[in-house]
């Protein structure tokens, strides 16, 4: 996972666990997870401590979906609001280098 551009998730071994990061737009009530602190306006990033790959399973699962699902949405919307205040001159659009 080596984005410049998104990031829903990163690993950070330690010694005795993995770290996960794990971005989403809400907060987790759960026991695996600790702190959970602002990343930007739009999303929330969750520390979980994994000591055993038996734990790599639901709900870590689908907090990884989810935050990849999020990751598509928010890169979506980010486009669009890119190309669309890209102007030339004259008011003509421009077209961005992510259109095709």
């Amino acid at each position: 996972m080596f984005s410049r551009k998104h990031c829903y998730f990163f690993v950070r071994p330690k010694r005795n666990v993995l770290e996960l990061c794990v971005f989403l737009g809400r907060v987790l009530k759960a026991p695996q997870v600790r702190p959970v602190d602002r990343a930007s306006k739009s999303k929330l990033y969750h520390i979980i401590h994994i000591s055993h790959r038996d734990e790599v399973e639901p709900p870590i699962t689908d907090w990884l979906q989810e935050a990849y699902e999020l990751s598509n949405v928010l890169m979506s919307k980010g486009l669009k609001v890119r190309a669309k205040s890209k102007k030339g001159a004259g008011g003509a659009r421009v077209q961005s280098k992510f259109e095709t």
